[in-house]
C-alpha cells in the first residue's frame, strides 16, 4: 500500500471515528429526558405558569371591584326607582286609609316584579370569557417530515402593527384587544392581485373603522399629521372615508357582537369593498385616477370609542368566488393554505 492510500485511510478512519461519536452522544440525548431542549421547554412552560397566574389573579381582583361597584350601582338605581314608583305612593295609601282600588294594586305589582327582575338579572351580566382572559398555552408541531429531508412549516400568521392606543395582539389566535381608541396596520402591502380580509367582530364598541392607508402615510398617521389623503374605508358599514374626509354625518349600520366584517381589495381595479353578510350589504369605492400613486395599500382598522373591542381575523387569501342574489353580487371565500 502506498503512502497516499495509507493517509486516505488513516483519515476515513478518523471521519468513522467522528461519526461513531456522534451517533453516541446522539443516542444518549434522544433517550435522555434531561437534555438541553427538554430543560428549554419546561422552562418556557413554568414561565407562562407563572404569568398566567399573574394575569389571573389581577383579572380576578379587577373583576371584584367590578362586581362591588355593579352592585353598588344598580342597588341605589333599583332603590330610586323603588322609591318613585311604589314606596312614596304606598306611604301615602297608609296615610289615606282605603284610599286605593285595584288599579294601583296591579300597578304596584307590576312595578315590584319588573324592579324584581332587574335586580335578579345581575348574575347575568357578568361574562366569562375565559380564553380572552390569558393567551392559553398549546404544545403544536412545527413542521412535519414528509419525505425524508423535507420539512414543512405549518404555522400560517398575520401580524399587525400598532400606531397609537394600547392593543394587545394576540399573535396566534389572530385577535386584537383593546379597551381605549386605537389605531392599527397590517405590517403586510398590497400591490398586486385582489386580497380579502374576513374579521369576526367578537365584542364591539360600535365604533370601528376598516379600510386602507398607503405606505408613504404611516409616519404621518403616527405623527397625527393631517391630511392624510390615501386613507379610504368606511366607519360602521355605511359612513364613506375618502382621502381621510369622513362623509357628513350619516345613519351609519351598528355592528353587533358576533357579527363578520370583509374586507376587499382590488389593487389592479383600484377598487376595496367591505361586505357585511348579515345585513347583505355589499359596499365599494373606485379610486379615481388622479390617486394611481396610492398603491401599495396596508390594511388600516381604527377603534374609535373607549370600551372593550375584540375584534378576530378569521380568514384571509386571495380566493373570493362570485355569487348572484337578487339584483347584486356576494362573493364566498375560500379557507386560505
Amino acid at each position: 500500500m502506498s503512502s497516499w492510500d495509507g493517509e486516505c485511510r488513516r483519515k476515513l478512519n478518523d471521519d468513522f471515528e467522528n461519526v461513531f461519536r456522534e451517533h453516541d452522544r446522539l443516542r444518549q440525548d434522544l433517550n435522555s429526558d434531561q437534555n438541553q431542549q427538554y430543560q428549554l421547554l419546561l422552562n418556557s412552560i413554568d414561565k407562562w405558569e407563572q404569568n398566567a397566574i399573574k394575569k389571573i389573579q389581577k383579572t380576578a381582583k379587577n373583576a371584584r371591584n367590578d362586581a362591588q361597584k355593579l352592585l353598588k350601582d344598580t342597588n341605589q338605581q333599583l332603590q330610586r326607582v323603588l322609591n318613585d314608583t311604589v314606596t312614596e305612593e304606598l306611604r301615602d295609601a297608609l296615610e289615606q286609609k282605603n284610599n286605593f282600588t285595584e288599579f294601583h294594586i296591579n300597578k304596584w305589582l307590576g312595578y315590584l316584579s319588573e324592579i324584581r327582575k332587574q335586580l335578579e338579572a345581575i348574575s347575568s351580566t357578568v361574562n366569562f370569557t375565559h380564553h380572552k382572559v390569558i393567551h392559553l398555552i398549546k404544545i403544536k408541531r412545527k413542521f412535519s417530515l414528509s419525505r425524508f429531508g423535507q420539512i414543512n412549516l405549518d404555522y400560517h400568521q398575520f401580524d399587525f402593527e400598532k400606531i397609537c392606543g394600547h392593543p394587545t395582539f394576540y399573535n396566534t389566535e389572530h385577535l386584537i384587544n383593546t379597551d381605549r381608541p386605537a389605531t392599527i396596520v397590517s405590517q403586510n402591502t398590497y400591490s398586486t392581485g385582489t386580497h380579502y380580509f374576513r374579521f369576526r367582530v367578537e365584542q364591539t364598541t360600535n365604533e370601528l373603522f376598516f379600510g386602507i392607508i398607503n405606505n408613504t402615510d404611516i409616519e404621518k398617521l403616527k405623527q397625527n399629521i393631517h391630511p392624510r389623503p390615501s386613507i379610504h374605508g368606511w366607519w360602521n358599514i355605511d359612513r364613506c372615508v375618502l382621502k381621510g374626509r369622513k362623509e357628513p354625518y350619516v345613519s351609519s349600520l351598528n355592528i353587533y357582537n358576533g357579527d363578520e366584517v370583509i374586507l376587499i381589495l382590488n389593487c389592479a381595479a383600484r377598487e376595496i369593498f367591505l361586505e357585511y353578510p348579515s345585513m347583505s350589504k355589499l359596499n365599494s369605492i373606485k379610486l379615481a385616477d388622479d390617486v394611481r400613486d396610492c398603491l401599495p395599500w396596508q390594511v388600516l382598522i381604527e377603534i374609535g370609542k373607549p370600551g372593550e373591542c375584540l375584534l378576530r381575523l378569521v380568514d384571509w387569501g386571495t380566493t373570493a368566488h362570485v355569487t348572484n342574489q337578487p339584483n347584486r353580487q356576494f362573493h364566498c371565500f375560500c379557507t386560505s393554505n
